[in-house]
């Protein structure tokens, strides 16, 4: 079957058309109610105005990390490489010693994050068996240069800005949220506080009766 041709021949433009003038001055028009409108009501606006307006993140947002301390001052972080193993981007650089407190056995003499590498997956936070390191909803980073991304221990380390009523405050860690293992505001330490529940488990499974033993098979001539 043939192609069906169409010939389409479009009207004349008419002399104000030929102007453009009406149709700029329309356009203009629109725009300058839209400006004086949002001008006026700011706050039904679905974009904010930052950084003077700040969005509300959730609990497990996934910002820049922080390194926790004990009540010394010194860092959780035992340098057992789990973060650094877990990490995808192979972003963290862990170099070990020996601490000088023989309860602790070791520490980080070297702990950098590549944040050009890190991809915020909080494999890190997941893996870490002593709570050390927790992520921020702190989401401002911008370098000029490779080495201003690297974060040593210096910059890792939890300050009190990090948790000062307008700092950026935590985000994913071990225990988010209204968390019955919260104590004035602080979280615990470590996992020590799921001992009671595991320990209730095994007293549980203990009283259980044994299973019963199955029957002997049936002997076939």
């Amino acid at each position: 079957m043939p192609a069906r041709v169409v010939n389409v021949t479009a009207a004349p433009m008419t002399f104000m058309e030929r102007l453009y003038l009406p149709a700029i001055l329309k356009g203009m028009a629109l725009t300058f109610s839209h400006f004086f409108r949002n001008l006026v009501d700011i706050k039904r606006l679905p974009t904010i105005q930052f950084p003077e307006m700040r969005r509300v993140y959730s609990e497990r947002y996934r910002g820049r990390h922080i390194l926790k301390t004990r009540e010394d001052g010194s860092l959780k972080c035992v340098a057992c490489y789990m973060c650094e193993t877990a990490c995808p981007a192979d972003c963290i650089h862990i170099e070990a010693g020996e601490h000088p407190v023989l309860a602790y056995e070791k520490y980080p003499v070297k702990f950098e994050i590549d944040f050009l590498r890190c991809v915020m997956c909080g494999f890190c936070v997941d893996a870490c068996p002593k709570d050390a390191i927790w992520m921020t909803k702190d989401y401002e980073m911008s370098y000029f240069d490779r080495e201003s991304a690297i974060y040593g221990i210096e910059k890792l380390r939890e300050t009190r800005e990090d948790t000062a009523a307008g700092g950026p405050g935590y985000g994913y860690r071990p225990y988010y949220g209204e968390s019955p293992m919260r104590k004035a505001g602080e979280f615990e330490p470590s996992g020590l506080a799921l001992l009671p529940v595991l320990k209730k488990r095994a007293e549980a499974i203990n009283r259980m009766p044994p299973p019963k033993a199955a029957p002997p098979a049936a002997k076939t001539a």
